[in-house]
């Protein structure tokens, strides 16, 4: 819906200024924004290590043995580090809610036979043992997001002419950008998704009007090319005066996906989507800030802290 109030979101705390499209939830009275959404309901699932980014940078590591030995670094940047904290968290959380239904009913179980022998074997008997089964797809959800962004973090990792930036923690808010790339035609906000099925962009608008839409596997996923247009402005503003002629690309970069017979890039709303053996050529394009890739780069690392 239209949130019709300035709100925020109750997991990244993104503000939500009135008018944009959020998810009301009635029962806990709190706004949620689509991307968050999205990631508690889909349905989707070691890199290599590499010291250094394109032309140069802080030291970057896409292997997840090195994540816990990077958290005493704050300039080590991993890719999807973030995505894989939260996925450890909820499936530590999960599992220890599956092992307690197993424990109480162990012990209710051994409770009833001893109060009541005959009828208590028979209630045993006939009630089904809770079993710790498979991780719920909202929580694979997010080791799947974190394979996605390593995936793209090695195709980065053998860009020459540029400078990246991986999990950058959105200043004032729980929110984190995947890829930050600068190169000769500006800076490119990258942000990586792990689907399957094939990647359309639609007109549902009718005959009077038009509504392109971005689909994956048949399912709307435009909300996600709209996330990446909010960061883009948020890239915008910190850039700041000093850096006003720098033009700011928006990528959805699809690990996974069918692209058709043709293989060509979708461009949606300013926002172009597209496989990981075609973002080196995206954003190693050639353009009129060469020589301020370094200088770009610096300053945006100081504006974007790495998620932890």
């Amino acid at each position: 819906m239209k949130i019709g109030r300035d709100d925020q979101c109750a997991s990244c705390g993104l503000a939500l200024p009135a008018g944009i499209r959020a998810y009301w939830l009635a029962d806990e009275r709190v706004v949620r924004c689509e991307p968050c959404h999205d990631v508690e309901i889909q349905n989707d699932d070691p890199g290599q290590v590499r010291v250094g980014g394109g032309t140069g940078g802080s030291p970057t590591t896409t292997d997840p043995a090195t994540i816990a030995a990077s958290e005493s670094d704050p300039t080590m940047e991993v890719a999807g580090r973030s995505a894989l904290s939260e996925y450890e968290k909820r499936s530590a959380k999960e599992l220890a809610r599956k092992q307690k239904r197993v424990e109480d009913d162990a012990e209710w179980r051994a409770a009833i036979k001893e109060r009541r022998p005959v009828v208590g074997r028979i209630a045993s008997a006939l009630t089904p043992k809770p079993e710790i089964g498979p991780e719920s797809q909202s929580t694979k959800a997010w080791k799947t997001g974190a394979e996605g962004e390593r995936r793209v973090a090695e195709v980065l990792a053998e860009t020459v002419d540029i400078e990246v930036l991986h999990d950058r923690r959105v200043p004032g808010s729980k929110a984190n950008i995947d890829h930050i790339a600068v190169g000769p035609a500006g800076v490119f906000v990258i942000d990586a998704k792990k689907y399957t099925g094939q990647v359309e962009v639609r007109d549902v608008g009718g005959l009077f009007r038009t509504d392109e839409r971005l689909y994956v596997n048949n399912r709307d996923r435009t909300k996600l090319v709209e996330g990446v247009l909010g960061q883009i402005g948020v890239v915008r503003t910190a850039l700041g005066d000093e850096f006003r002629g720098v033009d700011v690309h928006g990528v959805l970069c699809f690990v996974g996906c069918e692209w058709g017979w043709f293989m060509r890039q979708k461009h949606i709303k300013g926002v172009t989507a597209l496989w990981p053996n075609a973002l080196a050529d995206h954003v190693s394009a050639t353009g009129e800030h060469v020589d301020q890739v370094r200088v770009i780069a610096d300053h945006l690392r100081l504006k974007f802290r790495p998620a932890t």
